[in-house]
């Protein structure tokens, strides 16, 4: 039996006063919303095993079964490390997933893209969606910087990142190891600040954009 007077462990988040963050935001196309275990359904698990999707993330293509991804979906704390889902907006149907990690203390967020539905591939469905997240973060969490980190060899998420204005700051030279082949892997570093971000909405670059 537990000792009733033992108080509960906390979590840093817990410990430092911090709660969740629910993301529900939308355009007219489309909707990002934070994902619940409950939402997650087979489809939805299966994103993680296709070839196309991991060799992009460079992860290895296995079956982690519907109650795993539910219990990986469970561990985002909705505040560090967020993981949303994007919707189309006229049923609700969920196409691809937003992981977005955020250095609370620095204000800097780590963007990942996973698009899901094969359909959506190459119909702005990313763009939409990260737009919508991004605007969030810059407008109400408080966030100044984000960048993506996409393989040299992920063609689609780096021209995501071009067309969504990132700068290209750097390439991490051999940086990665394949995870099929252990060869070694380039990564580049595309960022954008709040002040940038700020300044493409006053231009109307992301209208364009998505």
């Amino acid at each position: 039996m537990p000792d009733p007077r033992r108080r509960p462990l906390l979590t840093p988040l817990a410990a430092a006063g911090l709660k969740p963050v629910f993301v529900d935001v939308a355009d007219e196309h489309y909707r990002v919303r934070t994902l619940r275990p409950q939402e997650v359904t087979d489809e939805i698990a299966t994103w993680l095993t296709d070839p196309a999707v991991m060799e992009g993330l460079n992860a290895p293509q296995k079956a982690m079964g519907l109650e795993a991804f539910r219990t990986y979906v469970a561990s985002f704390d909705n505040l560090k490390r967020n993981l949303v889902a994007i919707r189309r907006r006229a049923d609700d149907t969920a196409l691809g997933l937003l992981v977005l990690e955020v250095d609370l203390r620095h204000r800097l967020g780590s963007l990942h893209v996973v698009i899901g539905d094969a359909d959506s591939r190459g119909q702005k469905m990313a763009q939409h969606g990260s737009l919508l997240l991004v605007r969030h973060f810059f407008a109400e969490r408080k966030l100044e910087k984000l960048t993506l980190q996409p393989l040299a060899r992920n063609a689609a998420a780096i021209a995501v990142c071009e067309k969504c204005g990132l700068r290209l700051e750097g390439v991490l030279r051999a940086h990665r190891i394949d995870g099929r082949t252990g060869e070694r892997l380039d990564q580049m570093l595309y960022a954008i600040t709040k002040d940038e971000f700020e300044e493409g909405d006053r231009r109307g670059i992301w209208a364009k954009v998505s």
